[in-house]
């Protein structure tokens, strides 16, 4: 084989490799410098009794069908908006979570969102719900425009407790710096008074990010939020198409 060929040989080759390259998103340096990333297992696979692990945390049986008999005031409202997703998280500290997910939301539900959320009616793809700390944190959070294609509608939002506010912001750059051509974000960022301090890759098995010095419970609430963000896939296959 000459040398023509077989230069022409080794560059197939290695656009044949960076081809099978299977995509990350873009993190934050910081975050990445003060934070531990946890691979994602129970993501994919057979729904039926599925479970979310990752570092220390870990979810009971995620159920597709609605939870009744808690008064929480933000999850009580949206009984009539049928089931969505619940589930508890746990960590390695005994700490515990209970999470309830709404979406596919009816405009009715947005209207009761006016009470908790700055939403317009007009709102699309909207995804929300609640992480209820050890049984007396809660924290609720709602996000926007998860489908929509996001060269022209930015997707995120926020999570809203007592005291704090975090803003969910859509990664839409590959780890090379590079916009994605796809149209949903490739993951989220969690950000705190202008400093990110989580992140999930919502790509393949998914990959969560949290920085160390965060709070126990702050850190069981991105764990929960993360955990919502990398099952909400699943909703459209199996939520209630009249909800």
């Amino acid at each position: 084989m000459n040398h023509i060929h077989k230069g022409w040989l080794l560059f197939s080759m290695s656009l044949v490799m960076l081809s099978c390259t299977t995509p990350e998103m873009l993190v934050d340096k910081s975050l990445q410098e003060e934070s531990m990333v946890y691979e994602v297992s129970g993501r994919n696979g057979w729904l039926v009794n599925q479970t979310l692990s990752f570092g220390e945390y870990f979810t009971g049986k995620v159920n597709r069908s609605w939870t009744k008999g808690y008064d929480y005031p933000f999850i009580v409202r949206f009984t009539g908006a049928k089931e969505k997703l619940s589930y508890s998280i746990q960590d390695g500290q005994a700490n515990a979570a209970e999470v309830f997910c709404l979406a596919k939301l009816r405009e009715q539900d947005l209207r009761l969102f006016h009470e908790y959320f700055d939403v317009n009616l007009n709102t699309k793809d909207a995804f929300s719900g609640s992480v209820i700390v050890n049984k007396t944190e809660a924290y609720d959070f709602f996000l926007a425009n998860l489908n929509q294609n996001n060269w022209f509608k930015d997707a995120g939002g926020y999570i809203q407790g007592v005291n704090e506010r975090v803003e969910i912001r859509a990664v839409e750059r590959l780890s090379n710096n590079q916009k994605s051509t796809g149209t949903q974000a490739l993951g989220f960022e969690f950000v705190l008074k202008g400093k990110v301090i989580g992140a999930v890759e919502t790509l393949n098995r998914g990959r969560i990010w949290m920085r160390q010095d965060l709070e126990a419970s702050q850190k069981l609430v991105l764990a929960g939020v993360a955990s919502a963000l990398l099952l909400r896939s699943d909703l459209s296959e199996h939520n209630d198409q009249n909800s």
